[in-house]
């Protein structure tokens, strides 16, 4: 009786030992973005405003990004850049993006938001790049 409560007991410990084993890989990954929205609900003709990415998922080991924000409407097409970094000593670059935007027309304003991201270490295929995108629109009014 004794050796089989031994037995067991080392077969306990030994599992034990496996599963702490077993930690997840850690990768890098892009983020999941959901949608563009605005911080004014009626937006005007000459207005400020600040356009938000809601981010559905936060990507892991982002070391900087570049988002590249193109605004089209009956009026042409508007396009900015921005390069940001990750604060040091954080894992991973978790801003979420926004764009800073003076209204020019009303009407319907068509956006979309590339980025590409350089990565601190290799995503599960060991690139050390990616890239995210997400479109919406917003509707802006006259004075």
């Amino acid at each position: 009786m004794k050796t089989l409560r031994t037995i067991s007991l080392i077969a306990l410990a030994a599992l034990l030992l496996i599963a702490v084993g077993c930690e997840k890989e850690e990768y890098a990954e892009p983020p999941v973005y959901g949608k563009i929205y605005c911080d004014k609900e009626h937006p005007v003709v000459g207005d400020t405003v600040k356009l938000y990415v809601k981010i559905d998922k936060q990507g892991n080991r982002i070391n900087s990004a570049e988002y590249r924000w193109k605004i089209r409407n009956d009026a042409g097409t508007s396009e900015f850049s921005q390069r940001v970094f990750r604060n040091s000593g954080q894992k991973s670059l978790t801003a979420q993006p926004t764009l800073t935007w003076v209204v020019k027309d009303w009407g319907d304003n068509y956006i979309t938001l590339t980025a590409t991201f350089s990565y601190t270490m290799g995503d599960v295929n060991s690139v050390m790049k990616g890239s995210a995108y997400v479109s919406g629109a917003i509707k802006t009014y006259s004075k």
